[in-house]
Formats: C-alpha cells, sequence, structure tokens
C-alpha cells in the first residue's frame, strides 16, 4: 500500500508555482504602484520558492521546513514594528520632515531673490552714474582740453562719492608703455619710492607725481594696470606693495583704494584713492563704490577717446600745414663759418608734430652757443611755446651767464606762462669758446649730449636726464664744464632720432649713433651728420615714425 509522505512531492511543486506567481503579482504591484509593498514579502517569496524547489530535487523534505521557518525570521521584526507602531506620530514626523523641506527651501528662495536684488540694484547703479556720466561727457566735447577736464570731473566725483582724501587718475601710454598722470587731486601720498635726490618738501614731492610716468612693473600702479584687478588696502602700513617714503607727515600713507580703468578686459589706466592714516580707514563699501564708478568711467571713456582722435586729426589736417612750415623756417637756414669748427646737422619734422628745433647764436667772435630742443604737444601749440622759448634764448646767450643760468631765466618766463597748452620741454644749451675750446653744458629734460674723445675713440654720454622746462619757476640746472682737443666731436639730438623704429618695431638706440659717429669720426661735421642720416633711413626703412629726428654735430678741427 502507497504512503501518503510519496505524494509529498506534489504540493512541493504546487508550492513553487504559486511562490513564483505571488513573486510576479508583488513585482507587478511594485511597479505600477498600485499599493506600497514593502521588500521583505519580495524576500520571504523568494525564500519560499527556493526551499520548495530544493526540497523537491534534493528529496530531503526537512529543508522545506528550515525554509519556513526562515521566512517566518524574516517578516517577523517587520509585523512586530508595524504591530506597535504609532500611526499619529508617524505622520507627525512626516509633517515635520516637509514642514523642514519647505522652510529649508522658502530660505533658498529669500537668499536668492536678496542675491539678485542685490545685482539688480548693483547694476541699477552702474547704469545711473554711466547715464549722469555719458550726459556730462556730451559738455566736454566742444571745450578746450576735453580728455583733462573731464578725468578732473571724475576727479571731483569720485573723492566726493567714495570720502577719499586724495585721488590719481593714470592713463596708459601704449607706445612708451607706461602710466602718465593725467589728474591729480587733494592729499595723496606718494605710494611708490620716491627719487633719492628728490627733497622731501610737498610742493617737490607733488610736482614729482603730477609729471610722474610710470612703467607697468615694479610699483603698485603697474602691478594693478597689469594685473586687472582692485586692490583694497585699508592698512597701507601692513601691505608691502605700498612702499614708506619716510617720517615726514605729509608722506606718511594710509588707506588706499586702486581700481583698473578697462575697456574689453584691456586697461587703459588706473584710479588711485587715498585716506589720510588720522582718519577712518576705507571700508568695504567704500571699495564696491570705487569700483562701480571706475567701471562706469571705463565706459565714457571710450566715446571721449574716438571724438579726440576725430578732432585731433582734423586739427592738425588744418594746422599741421602751417606748423610745420614755421617750424622749418625757424631752423637755420645756413650753417655760420666758425674758425676750427665743422658742423653738421640733419632735421626731419613730421608733418603736423612740429616738436623739435635747434639753434646755433655767435653771440660775441669766441663764443657761439648751440641749442637742441623738443617741446612737448604738436602743431600750433608746440610752435607757440617753440618761439617763446627760442626768442628767450636768444636774448639770454648774449650776457656773460652760464649756460645753466640762461636755462633757469628761460624756466621761469615759460613758468609764467598761464595759457591752458603744455608748455614743457627738454633742452640742451652748449656754449662753447673757439679760442679756448671751452665748453659749458646744460640740460632740461632728457634731450641728450654726448662727446667723442679723439684720443681714446671713446663715445659717451655727458649729460642726464632732469626735469623739462617748465615744470616749476624753482628748478634748478647744474653746469658741466669741460675741454676740448682736436679731432673731439659734441653731438646732441632729440629723442625721437634715437626712439625712431624699424619695420620689427625696434628703436634705433645710442649704440648705434655709436658706431656711425666712431666709425666716421676722422671726417668734418658735415659728413657725420650725413652718415647718420644715411643710416637712419636705411634702418628704419618704410616704417610709420611718430615724432620729429634732429641731430647737431659740432666737430674740433
Amino acid at each position: 500500500m502507497t504512503s501518503i509522505d510519496s505524494f509529498i512531492g506534489t504540493p512541493l511543486l504546487i508550492s513553487s508555482v504559486l511562490g513564483v506567481l505571488l513573486f510576479l503579482f508583488l513585482l507587478v504591484i511594485r511597479l505600477r504602484n498600485t499599493f506600497k509593498v514593502s521588500i521583505i514579502f519580495f524576500l520571504m517569496t523568494g525564500i519560499l520558492v527556493a526551499g520548495s524547489i530544493y526540497s523537491y530535487v534534493s528529496q530531503h523534505y526537512i529543508y522545506f521546513a528550515f525554509t519556513l521557518i526562515l521566512s517566518q525570521f524574516v517578516v517577523l521584526p517587520f509585523l512586530v514594528v508595524k504591530a506597535f507602531d504609532n500611526p499619529e506620530k508617524r505622520e507627525e514626523k512626516r509633517a515635520a520632515k516637509k514642514a523642514a523641506e519647505l522652510a529649508a527651501e522658502r530660505d533658498s528662495d529669500t537668499v536668492s531673490k536678496e542675491v539678485i536684488a542685490e545685482i539688480e540694484e548693483k547694476h541699477q547703479k552702474l547704469l545711473s552714474i554711466n547715464k549722469e556720466l555719458v550726459l556730462k561727457l556730451s559738455t566736454f566735447f566742444n571745450a578746450e582740453n576735453s580728455m583733462e577736464n573731464f578725468l578732473e570731473y571724475c576727479n571731483d566725483m569720485l573723492t566726493q562719492k567714495v570720502s577719499a582724501d586724495g585721488c590719481v587718475i593714470l592713463i596708459a601710454d601704449d607706445y612708451d608703455n607706461t602710466l602718465a598722470v593725467k589728474s591729480f587731486k587733494g592729499s595723496f601720498p606718494p605710494p611708490y619710492k620716491l627719487p633719492e635726490d628728490l627733497p622731501h618738501k610737498p610742493i617737490r614731492v607733488e610736482t614729482n607725481l603730477r609729471f610722474a610716468q610710470f612703467p607697468t612693473s615694479e610699483n603698485i600702479f603697474g602691478e594693478i594696470y597689469t594685473g586687472g584687478e582692485p586692490a583694497f588696502i585699508p592698512d597701507s602700513v601692513k601691505d608691502p606693495r605700498v612702499y614708506q617714503n619716510g617720517p615726514e607727515e605729509f608722506l606718511q600713507c594710509g588707506s588706499y583704494i586702486f581700481v583698473p580703468l578697462k575697456q574689453a578686459d584691456t586697461s587703459v589706466g588706473v584710479v588711485a584713492l587715498s585716506r589720510d592714516p588720522g582718519k577712518d580707514k576705507f571700508t568695504k563699501d567704500d571699495f564696491d563704490n570705487a569700483v562701480i564708478l571706475s567701471d562706469a568711467i571705463s565706459t565714457t571713456l571710450k566715446p571721449l577717446y574716438s571724438f579726440l582722435d576725430y578732432a585731433e586729426h582734423t586739427e592738425l589736417n588744418a594746422g599741421g600745414t602751417i606748423a610745420s612750415k614755421y617750424q622749418k623756417e625757424l631752423l637755420p637756414q645756413k650753417l655760420p663759418v666758425l674758425p676750427a669748427i665743422s658742423l653738421g646737422c640733419y632735421s626731419n619734422p613730421l608733418e603736423g608734430v612740429c616738436g623739435d628745433f635747434f639753434d646755433i647764436m655767435v653771440s660775441r667772435k669766441d663764443k657761439v652757443s648751440f641749442v637742441m630742443a623738443d617741446v612737448a604737444g604738436k602743431g600750433m601749440a608746440s610752435l607757440i611755446v617753440m618761439i617763446m622759448i627760442r626768442a628767450i634764448l636768444r636774448l639770454a646767450v648774449n650776457t656773460n651767464q652760464t649756460a645753466s643760468t640762461i636755462l633757469s631765466w628761460a624756466n621761469r618766463g615759460i613758468c609764467f606762462e598761464t595759457a591752458k597748452i603744455d608748455h614743457f620741454a627738454s633742452v640742451a644749451l652748449i656754449n662753447l669758446n673757439t679760442t679756448t675750446r671751452e665748453a659749458e653744458i646744460a640740460t632740461c629734460g632728457n634731450n641728450p649730449v654726448f662727446i667723442f674723445t679723439a684720443s681714446d675713440k671713446s663715445f659717451k654720454q655727458i649729460s642726464t636726464p632732469t626735469e623739462p622746462m617748465g615744470v616749476t619757476k624753482d628748478t634748478v640746472y647744474a653746469d658741466q664744464k669741460f675741454t676740448l682737443e682736436k679731432g673731439d666731436i659734441i653731438v646732441t639730438c632729440t629723442d625721437g632720432l634715437l626712439e625712431s623704429l624699424n619695420e620689427n618695431g625696434v628703436q634705433y638706440s645710442i649704440d648705434s649713433l655709436k658706431k656711425v659717429i666712431t666709425k666716421n669720426s676722422a671726417s668734418n661735421g658735415k659728413d657725420i651728420s650725413n652718415r647718420v642720416k644715411e643710416d637712419l633711413k636705411k634702418y628704419c626703412g618704410a616704417a610709420q615714425q611718430y615724432d620729429d629726428q634732429s641731430l647737431l654735430v659740432v666737430k674740433i678741427q
């Protein structure tokens, strides 16, 4: 008789099939999300199906009992948790979590709105300042010195709105790769190292800053210009970029703000603001206002530059021809014949520039004066100053005064000129006694004077750069005296000759001049100047030049 245990495989197969169906229905419910099914039920069903199949295959039905026990252990903790669960507390936690999420979202929205409002306020302020500057800018177009007057207006605005004690605006000169001070107001202790030979007096320090030109490196102005990022220095004593010049009260540095003036990510200048050390330091709000104002100034400078370029081109076309004509008439038409002296000269005045002139004045039988000058500015403006300097020097060389005294007289005369034009000039004056061959040289500005010594074939510069004529009436010039020998050569020129460019943008330089002078030292003055002229033209080729070129050669025969 067959035992009932022999049919136990059938319910195991049925259990396996039902378990698989149960697993599939649970999966469908989970995927369609029609009811929340715990992962516990998937695990329990999987254990039962696996246990049933294994028990059927192995014919050891004890495994099915272990499978039931295991599945019960799996589901039991879940049922215990659910049996003692508090739906109200769970709902409270869910509500609290949701409320926290909503609060965080609202805070995030509030912060975002505040940031957006701050950005909108900043841009609205910038637009308002731009509008104000553009409207004001239009009033400067037809005025004289448009750029200077507009920068003065900007300087006043910056000083007032940032509550600064001083402000300096520097504009870049791309050709010289320098930064020049274009507007200076108030108390601004220089944050750069002053020249060692400059007296620590307020008027001299201020003059030095007003007419300074800074390289684009090794000073804080150049670093801000090159880096293109503003700098906030509330305490300059702790910042190594600011140089402390001395114990004098007017030289003590306080707070500074430096902002580059930029157009299309390119720096065109620098705004620098200062506050005296005895007052409250600049704040972050002051810094932000300075940046906004400087950005607005940068924007309005573009149309002003365009207008000035157009106006300058028109003015040069109109007045440049006239100025160049009179400039040529001021140059010696014929070189004088001097005993035991051979002269040579070369001048190439550019159309519309009118900056250079030289003169040869025989005041006595034994005294002749040579002048080489380079006047700032262009066109008719420089021609007026040129005529003034020439007239003063022509009168003064007839006295027994030294070359330095004569330059001082001319400087005072130019400094008393109050016309609103640049009245600065670099001048080299050489007094030569034709009998004793004693030379007396004085210079102002950067016009160089060289001497070639025949005895040792040496060529050296004997002049040193000083303050130009017309900066301040108290400027003192120095004389250099020496005796010339037969074959010695004095050479003076303007910077336009030395800075002449070839087609690769490289300057002619002192070395090129030295080579020509040394090679042709045995020739007379006229031939030497002609050799320099030929060498310069060969060097420059078809490259465009931007300044007058002038040369004077005096050789002792």
